[in-house]
């Protein structure tokens, strides 16, 4: 059995001094990647599903413009609902955007992944559901999926530019049998600032974080010292933005965390009580894996998408080494591929490469040829890929037959 590091060592050992163990690696990976090319293999197959939740909507919400928080009153809000969609009104009439929930602070509170666009709403109706389903994160593209309770497949190479033509609003609900690209799941990794002292003389505290600032826009921490003294015995309360104050925490010289990844410790030092500080925190957004649309919407019904999808591939490190199983068994197919890479490397003005030889790139890329035909082989044996048929694999029925094919033959002048 193979793995990344044994086969880079073993180009190495074939081609002496010719490449060093960069460029050993980088053929490895090369031909790797290009192996896996070649075809749909077996061994990029992997499987899925879509689980479309139903939800309860007590109570009412309002939403304040260019604001990111959802106000709920009577409502039961709970961790479930992140990466879930949140729409003003009833999801089959309201001519209103589809957010994303990126947190749920309190059984009150939502954190939406973009700032409301609407006006100011106040003690409105709301939809709770799933739209939009992030895939796994080695999820290159779509073999199939299918709808097990209607029992058909979905088409899933549609686009968003082919649902706002069918369904610009957004209403259509029920069993969905259209699949589309959508979006990429977001990453929240902004800033924490350096800590300002906004009033009073005494100590200063330190402000800072391990992951990274995780909330879809800018916020000012303030934070008040509320009983003075040394590290570990003084008293602060602290706040994000506009909300309430969280009163009663004891410092500490190892870090507290506030909240949305903000940390802030106090070092050794005298501190003030009545002193104020702010924090700036910069939101930044990065792309995470992709989210698909499914239409029409799977709204208030328990319905199970399975998926079939071809995986990316592993990155290959002397960390990470392992190959796939149906590749580590075969390792001599990377080997013979990157030995025709290396046998055309003629090295560098200084550095001469004894290998190069355009002879022996064509002996081991045909060498590789003939070994990934037996792999292709062996790989149908396992999942066909490629299937014909001399005569149909059914029974003929009355039509076909020489009868049929004269009586509805087109002959000119008929």
């Amino acid at each position: 059995m193979d793995d990344f590091t044994t086969l880079w060592h073993r180009l190495q050992l074939r081609t002496g001094s010719g490449i060093g163990p960069d460029l050993a690696q980088d053929y490895i990976r090369d031909s790797f990647n290009q192996l896996a090319e070649r075809r749909e293999w077996s061994w990029l197959m992997k499987s899925g599903a879509f689980f479309p939740p139903v939800y309860s909507v007590p109570g009412t919400v309002s939403v304040l413009p260019n604001q990111v928080t959802v106000t709920g009153s009577g409502t039961s809000f709970d961790a479930t609902l992140v990466g879930k969609q949140f729409r003003v009104g009833s999801a089959v009439t309201s001519s209103y955007p589809t957010y994303t929930i990126s947190q749920v602070p309190s059984t009150t509170t939502l954190i939406l992944s973009q700032p409301w666009v609407g006006p100011t709403l106040t003690g409105q109706t709301y939809s709770l559901f799933q739209c939009y389903f992030p895939v796994p994160d080695d999820f290159q593209y779509f073999y199939s999926i299918v709808n097990t309770t209607a029992a058909y497949r979905l088409w899933h190479n549609g686009t968003q530019a082919q649902l706002d033509i069918d369904d610009p609003q957004r209403i259509q609900v029920g069993i969905s049998y259209k699949v589309a690209f959508y979006d990429y799941t977001n990453n929240y990794i902004g800033t924490v600032n350096p800590i300002l002292q906004v009033r009073g003389t005494g100590a200063v505290p330190v402000a800072t974080t391990t992951v990274g600032y995780q909330f879809p826009s800018d916020s000012i921490y303030s934070v008040e010292i509320t009983t003075g003294g040394a590290s570990g015995t003084a008293v602060f309360k602290w706040k994000q933005d506009s909300g309430t104050y969280t009163s009663g925490v004891t410092t500490s010289a190892t870090p507290l965390d506030l909240s949305n990844g903000v940390q802030v410790y106090f070092p050794t030092g005298t501190y003030v009580s009545g002193d104020v500080f702010i924090i700036q925190a910069v939101s930044q957004t990065t792309s995470g894996v992709p989210r698909y649309e499914l239409w029409p919407r799977p709204i208030n019904a328990q319905y199970c998408y399975p998926f079939l999808y071809a995986c990316k591939l592993p990155d290959l490190t002397d960390e990470r080494p392992q190959l796939p199983d149906f590749i580590a068994r075969r390792g001599d197919v990377l080997l013979e591929m990157s030995l025709g890479k290396a046998a055309l490397f003629p090295g560098t003005e200084t550095m001469r490469n004894p290998y190069y030889s355009l002879q022996t790139a064509q002996m081991h890329f045909g060498k590789a040829e003939t070994l990934i035909y037996e792999l292709e082989k062996k790989d149908d044996e396992t999942a066909t890929k490629d299937l014909s048929f001399y005569t149909l694999p059914w029974a003929y029925g009355p039509y076909f037959d020489g009868a049929w094919n004269q009586s509805h033959a087109i002959y000119a002048g008929r």
